[in-house]
């Protein structure tokens, strides 16, 4: 088991390497200059030319990459915002609690909701109860986030003024966020539990659990959601970075100061710097999440456990 976690870890970072390559590369293949943004549409050439030498842009492409990756490795530097002439961290890192109170937030409540629903839909398979779930959760998904959020601020904060339209200084203003989030997640959430619980009450251990006399509720929640519960929570890993990459439109209009909207910002002002930090750090979370469901899977799940180890732990 240790080399196969180590071999996940090892892929991980190579992966990592690669994918931080691409993000610094979109300083070049994004449109406009760093310079002439820093200094202005009125800047004349020789102003350009010492911007670009006192923040090194003017140096080659893979010296500049080698320079951006150590200091985010050892000084965690990711350079200064061209637009606010300020460390990019100090502009991220109190943002970046905002962010996660809403991610946990809402994957918690969307998994309370969405596993029960899920477990339901198997235990009635093909009924109305099934049917009418796994459709209306389809039809919820459909709907754009953006257009939902604002449904929800025109009805719950305007017409029916129950929830601040905007700000983040208390848990009002977090309802609906919270809730724009959770229903575009309902649906994978729902099929996964469902596809899940289907697969386990085919097991022979479920048979020999009928066969005991166990009633179906019994045999329902001791065996088959137990077991299903390892996909589900390797589930978990793989929703958090998904869930701050969704709340990219969701901050931006509900206007809480989280990272999207931090993001949209920089895209609209072309401040690279701050956009490559924060693709980075999605990048970062998307990998660590997948090589953490990845062990837990390979320590949870014994099938997984003997194909990788032969038995061995």
């Amino acid at each position: 088991m240790r080399n196969y976690i180590v071999k996940k870890i090892l892929i991980g970072i190579v992966l990592l390497f690669c994918v931080s390559f691409l993000v610094f590369s979109m300083l070049y293949l994004m449109p406009g200059d760093p310079a002439s943004i820093m200094a202005g549409q009125l800047s004349k050439g020789a102003n350009l030319d010492q911007i670009r030498h006192e923040y090194g842009l003017d140096r080659p492409f893979l010296v500049q990459y080698a320079d951006w990756v150590r200091k985010i490795v050892f000084e965690q530097d990711f350079g200064i915002s061209y637009k606010y002439r300020l460390p990019v961290w100090n502009l991220i890192k109190t943002r970046i609690p905002i962010s996660l109170k809403l991610t946990i937030t809402t994957l918690l409540i969307s998994d309370a909701i969405a596993i029960p629903l899920g477990l339901l839909c198997a235990y009635k398979k093909d009924k109305l109860f099934d049917r009418a779930t796994v459709g209306v959760s389809l039809v919820l998904t459909a709907v754009p986030s953006f257009w939902l959020a604002a449904l929800l601020m025109l009805t719950f904060a305007i017409k029916i003024p129950l929830f601040p339209l905007a700000g983040f200084e208390s848990w009002q203003n977090y309802v609906l966020p919270v809730v724009t989030g959770v229903i575009s997640g309902l649906a994978s959430t729902i099929r996964l539990t469902k596809s899940e619980v289907l697969d386990v009450m085919r097991e022979k251990y479920v048979t020999t659990a009928y066969a005991k006399g166990l009633n179906k509720k019994r045999v329902m929640i001791t065996h088959v959601l137990r077991n299903s519960l390892i996909v589900l929570a390797v589930n978990l890993f793989l929703s958090i970075p998904w869930l701050i990459s969704g709340y990219i439109i969701i901050e931006k209009v509900f206007g809480i100061p989280g990272m999207g909207n931090l993001m949209v910002n920089s895209i609209i002002q072309q401040d690279f710097n701050v956009i490559q930090a924060i693709i980075l750090i999605i990048t970062v979370l998307t990998i660590v999440c997948n090589i953490l469901s990845d062990i837990v899977l390979g320590i949870l799940d014994p099938r997984i456990r003997i194909s990788v180890t032969g038995g061995e732990k």
